[in-house]
């Protein structure tokens, strides 16, 4: 039988960062005797450091429950610093229902993340906010098989250091050495099998902050390991100061139903160039590596500023392929669709796209 505990009844009681913290952490910890349900009732917390969720635990946060960072680290994160987990094989089976998790980024200046959840299977986060981030990421996904974030709220950030143009509000992860510092082995497990949707990313109109520059994507990878089976759909991304979603060396892949405003740029699918990041599990360079099977279909592409709508791009001789684009809209403004290097493209019924640039482009059809 499921353990129901609400966190009021460990000490929580909202205003006070230690005993807020304290009865938190001590409801999640009765995950250690067996499946728990942790409740947190409305009010407002006060999160001085990390907390741990266990596997097998449903987080559940009545709507008008508000947790906020009152410390320069993290506030939830699915494992210890110290402790070694390979694979998926480290705390899974979690699911984060309602509430607000605010970093207090308009107050608190110090760069950090919201969420880091890695080496994992099964994590679901249902109805949640996320606000004001400084410079780190809403949730860090780093090497997790089933992630699933449906009708949440990515609202407000800003990048102090003028560094940190690459940080996505969820960032697609890989467990290698430098991404992911949380907890955790360094041996190469890469995030697959992710469902995003019914989310929105913009703004949270708090002093100081901004809206995201990167809403979803990856920057780090490895030698024959790919994102796989990612797929994206009926989010709204507004005011975006980059590519709202940035797609790295992936497999099967759909961004599908979305509709982005006044962003800088839309979607970029990118090969891996050779580097950092084409180094294999022995830190060996293998070269570049690039990604095939992408679907992008019946977008919406609004007012889409400085970069293109659709950026696909490869490096040296390895080439993208098998990218499908159907039926997308777009304005007068956001018409553009770029190509480096790419084979295998497939267009067919897309409204008003004129500009279509073209480099080193082997195969495209066009209905």
């Amino acid at each position: 039988m499921m353990n129901i505990v609400n966190v009021k009844r460990y000490g929580a009681k909202g205003g006070c960062g230690l005993t807020d913290t304290i009865g938190i952490q001590l409801a999640l910890l009765q995950a250690k005797k067996g499946p728990v349900t942790v409740y947190i009732p409305k009010g407002v917390y006060h999160i001085i450091y990390e907390l741990i969720i266990y596997e097998n635990t449903t987080l559940i946060l009545h709507d008008e429950a508000i947790l906020i960072r009152k410390s320069p680290t993290a506030m939830l994160k699915n494992g210890h610093k110290f402790k070694k987990y390979y694979g998926y094989d480290g705390h899974g089976n979690i699911n984060i229902i309602g509430g607000t998790f605010d970093a207090n980024g308009h107050t608190n200046n110090t760069n950090n993340t919201i969420m880091s959840i890695g080496h994992a299977r099964n994590i679901q986060i249902h109805n949640v906010t996320f606000k004001n981030v400084v410079g780190g990421h809403a949730i860090d996904a780093c090497g997790l098989d089933g992630f699933y974030v449906d009708d949440c709220k990515f609202l407000g950030f800003r990048d102090d250091s003028g560094t940190r143009l690459f940080s996505e509000a969820i960032q697609i992860d890989i467990q290698t050495e430098g991404a992911f510092p949380k907890f955790g082995a360094t041996d190469g497990t890469i995030t697959k099998n992710v469902l995003i949707e019914n989310c929105y990313f913009g703004n949270s109109g708090d002093p100081n902050m901004s809206a995201w520059n990167r809403a979803i994507g990856s920057h780090a990878s490895m030698y024959d390991v790919f994102y796989e089976n990612i797929h994206i759909h009926n989010n709204t991304f507004e005011g975006l100061g980059d590519f709202a979603v940035t797609l790295l060396k992936s497999k099967e892949t759909s961004v599908t139903h979305n509709t982005f405003i006044d962003c800088e740029g839309g979607i970029r699918y990118l090969a891996v160039p050779t580097g950092k990041y084409s180094l294999d599990i022995n830190k060996l360079d293998r070269g570049g590596q690039a990604g095939s099977t992408l679907l992008i279909e019946n977008n919406t592409f609004k007012n889409i500023k400085s970069k293109q709508s659709i950026l696909i791009k490869s490096y040296e001789k390895v080439m993208n392929k098998d990218i499908y684009i159907y039926n997308n809209h777009f304005d007068e403004i956001s018409d553009n669709i770029k190509f480096i290097k790419a084979t295998d493209i497939y267009l067919l019924n897309n409204k008003n796209l004129t500009r279509i640039n073209k480099d080193k482009v082997d195969r495209l059809i066009q209905i």
